[in-house]
């Protein structure tokens, strides 16, 4: 299956719109287009809601992958919320893959665009995407709380990203605006207020679990630092992995290294070790080269029975059993 790659500096929602139809081609007409190709179809649409406030419309439903390239607009103040609606896709950073789906803690996503991201959206998955894009130097009065909700996530630093869900009453306010794109009459007006709407109630859901220290920003460095260690958990058998060891080798406190492990990777770090262990024991009983015992003991369980347990529980049959296959 081929891949489509796209590249294009973050920034204005109609970034989006010319470089999708600088790719597919098209024709642009009020700020938006609809490219349908075969199986293909895409719709994006960029709204200028006020000075230094936009709105982005994104709906990807493609027979192949699809790769957004985007390079930072090097720009603090110029803030990026993107809200999963519909759909997944795999969101990466110094080689780091990130499943954004919607429904998860990583359904909203909020970043300042300091450091490159790819976006890699996997072929039939119709995404939907309600994108909010806006800058925290504007004065509205009409936004104004909103704004300076958001401004307190990222007033004392740079390059970061916050990873939340979506609250019941965003999920209802955004899906109205789903419904109105496909009207006629008062479009863009019922879209605009909704949007403001919404974006409102993000906004205060977001201040509120900032309030509550259930909100962590990701800087780069913390990226880095989960990329190492999840590698680290996916190879690293012979000698057990504790939480305590990983972060005194990591130089970060146990608190901080649970706290953003849960917010990348939407687990816990047991619990992505020993979903880990079993799958390479799965692998090494698969390939017929050893025996159970040798791969209990190996991958650092002195007990075989509950070894057997957990690696029938997380496959759905015994060790024994899979090397009777083999």
């Amino acid at each position: 299956m081929s891949t489509k790659h796209i590249y294009f500096q973050e920034g204005h929602a109609i970034d989006y719109v010319k470089g999708l139809q600088k790719e597919y081609g098209g024709d642009i007409e009020d700020n938006k287009i609809y490219i349908e190709r075969g199986r293909l179809r895409i719709y994006v649409e960029a709204i200028l809601i006020f000075n230094g406030f936009e709105l982005l419309l994104l709906n990807v439903d493609s027979p192949e992958d699809i790769v957004f390239h985007r390079t930072p607009d090097n720009n603090p103040n110029f803030i990026h919320l993107n809200v999963i609606k519909e759909g997944i896709y795999q969101q990466k950073f110094e080689q780091e893959m990130t499943q954004m789906q919607y429904g998860t803690q990583n359904g909203v996503f909020v970043y300042d665009a300091l450091f490159p991201i790819t976006v890699e959206i996997p072929a039939n998955s119709n995404l939907k995407i309600i994108g909010f894009k806006f800058d925290l130097s504007i004065r509205n009065s009409i936004m104004s709380n909103a704004l300076n909700s958001i401004t307190t996530l990222f007033k004392e630093q740079a390059g970061v990203a916050f990873h939340t869900n979506l609250s019941q009453e965003s999920e209802r306010l955004l899906k109205d605006i789903l419904h109105f794109q496909t009207l006629d009459k008062n479009r863009r007006a019922l879209i605009v207020s909704r949007a403001i709407e919404s974006f409102t109630i993000l906004a205060t859901n977001l201040e509120k679990l900032n309030s509550q220290d259930e909100l962590h920003g990701l800087h780069i460095e913390d990226y880095s630092r989960l990329q190492s260690i999840k590698q680290k958990l996916s190879t690293s058998f012979e000698e057990r992995a504790t939480v305590e060891k990983l972060a005194e080798t990591y130089g970060v406190s146990v608190s901080k290294l649970k706290r953003d492990f849960k917010t990348l990777f939407n687990c816990s770090i047991t619990h992505y070790y020993t979903n880990a262990k079993i799958d390479e024991a799965y692998r090494r009983l698969k390939s017929g080269k050893f025996t159970v015992s040798e791969v209990g003991y190996d991958l650092g369980y002195s007990n075989l029975s509950k070894f057997s347990e957990m690696f029938k529980k997380l496959k759905g049959i015994s060790p024994r059993d899979v090397v009777k296959i083999n």
